[in-house]
C-alpha cells in the first residue's frame, strides 16, 4: 500500500512517519525533495523558500507534479510506502486516482502544536505564537489549484487523525486503521464506507425541498420513492400553482381568509399531485413535519404504505392526533427516523 500524508503544522506527521518505518514502510518526503531543489537554486532553507519553489514547480509542470515523482520512485522501489507532506487538492485528486493509495490526515489543537514545534528547536520554528498562525493561515485555503490548500487537503482524508495525546495513543489508531485497511484489501472492497445511509438520502431531499417553500414561518419538504428507491414526487409547502406568492397571505393568526390555512398546499399533497408516477400503491413517503390530518387523507387515497418523518412537534394538537388516528386505522406503517448524521452539507464549490 502506499500511505499519502496530509495535516497541520506540527501536528505529528513526523510521528506517523517514524512509526511506519518500524512497521516496514519506505519514507518519500516532499519536503526532502524540495530541500534538494531549494538547495540547487542556491535559496535559503527556510518555509518561505518551499513554498515559493513548490510553487514554481507546480506551475511549471502540473499541480501534482510533485506527488506524481514520489509515487513513481515509490512504485518502482515496491513494498509499502509513506508519502509525507502533501498540500494541494491537485497532488490528492491524482494520487486517489491510483492503485492502492490511501490518504491520511493529522491536526491537533492549534497552541499545542505550536508548543511542540518551539519545543523541537529547528530554525524555522523559533517563531512567535502570530507567526505560527499566519504561517498556517497562508496554507491553510487557497483557490488556486497548484496552491496548498490544507482544508480540503484534510477533508479529502480516508483517516483523520486528532492528535492532542501522547504518541502511545497516536500510534494505536494508527495500528487500528493499518488492520482496517489490510482487512478491506482483504474482502476487494474500493466503496467509500462513510456515505448515508438511503433513510438519510431521501430525507435529505425532503429537507432540501423544503428550502423552496416561501412560508416565513415554517418549510416543509416532502418526498415519495417507489419499492424500487426511485424518487417519483417531491414538493413543499405554498401557493397553489398560478399565484403569486407576493400576494399571498402569510400570517398565520387573525381571520382565517385572512390568513395562509385557507389556501396553502402542504408538502405532502404537492409531492402526491406532483407525482410522476400513475399510481403510488406501496410507496413511501418521507417528510420532515409529521403529517396533519388532511394530508394523512391524500396519502391514504394515493395508496402510499408508509410515512418516514423527522419531527412530530405538534404531536398533542387535534390535527396530529386525528391524522395518527386514521393512517394507524388505514395500516399506514409510521416510522420516525433517528439519523446517525444530524447535517449533511451541500458544497457547490
Amino acid at each position: 500500500m502506499i500511505i499519502g500524508l496530509t495535516g497541520t503544522l506540527a501536528a505529528g506527521k513526523g510521528t506517523i512517519v517514524d512509526y511506519l518505518k518500524i512497521k516496514g514502510f519506505k519514507h518519500y518526503s516532499v519536503t526532502e525533495y524540495l530541500i534538494e531543489e531549494i538547495k540547487q537554486r542556491g535559496l535559503e532553507i527556510n518555509r518561505d523558500s518551499m513554498v515559493f519553489v513548490a510553487n514554481d514547480l507546480r506551475e511549471k509542470y502540473g499541480s501534482s507534479f510533485l506527488a506524481e515523482k514520489l509515487y513513481e520512485t515509490a512504485k518502482i522501489n515496491g513494498g509499502d510506502s509513506i508519502i509525507e507532506s502533501l498540500r494541494t487538492p491537485g497532488e490528492i485528486i491524482s494520487l486517489k486516482n491510483k492503485k492502492d493509495f490511501y490518504l491520511f490526515s493529522i491536526d491537533a489543537n492549534q497552541r499545542l502544536r505550536y508548543e511542540r514545534a518551539f519545543e523541537r528547536k529547528g530554525e524555522k520554528d523559533h517563531i512567535t505564537f502570530e507567526e505560527f498562525v499566519s504561517n498556517e493561515k497562508r496554507e491553510w485555503e487557497n483557490t488556486d489549484p497548484v496552491k496548498q490548500n490544507l482544508k480540503q487537503c484534510i477533508e479529502m482524508a480516508d483517516y483523520n487523525f486528532m492528535n492532542n495525546g501522547c504518541i502511545e495513543e497516536l500510534e494505536e489508531k494508527i495500528e487500528v486503521v493499518l488492520k482496517k485497511i489490510v482487512s478491506n484489501e482483504k474482502n476487494i472492497f474500493s466503496g467509500r464506507e462513510n456515505c448515508i445511509s438511503w433513510d438519510e438520502y431521501f430525507m435529505g431531499i425532503s429537507v432540501l425541498s423544503a428550502k423552496r417553500s416561501k412560508d416565513p414561518s415554517t418549510q416543509v419538504g416532502a418526498c415519495i420513492i417507489d419499492e424500487d428507491k426511485k424518487i417519483v414526487g417531491t414538493g413543499y409547502n405554498g401557493s397553489p400553482r398560478g399565484i403569486d406568492d407576493k400576494d399571498f397571505p402569510w400570517k398565520r393568526e387573525g381571520d382565517f381568509l385572512e390568513t395562509k390555512y385557507a389556501y396553502v398546499c402542504h408538502a405532502e399533497l404537492n409531492a402526491i399531485l406532483n407525482s410522476t408516477k400513475e399510481s403510488l400503491k406501496n410507496c413511501t413517503m418521507y417528510v420532515a413535519l409529521f403529517p396533519c390530518n388532511e394530508c394523512a387523507k391524500a396519502i391514504i387515497q394515493s395508496g402510499i404504505k408508509k410515512v418516514v418523518y423527522l419531527s412530530d412537534k405538534y404531536f398533542d394538537t387535534p390535527a396530529s392526533i386525528a391524522s395518527r388516528r386514521i393512517l394507524t386505522m388505514a395500516g399506514i406503517e409510521l416510522v420516525e427516523l433517528k439519523p446517525q448524521n444530524k447535517k449533511i452539507e451541500l458544497n457547490f464549490d
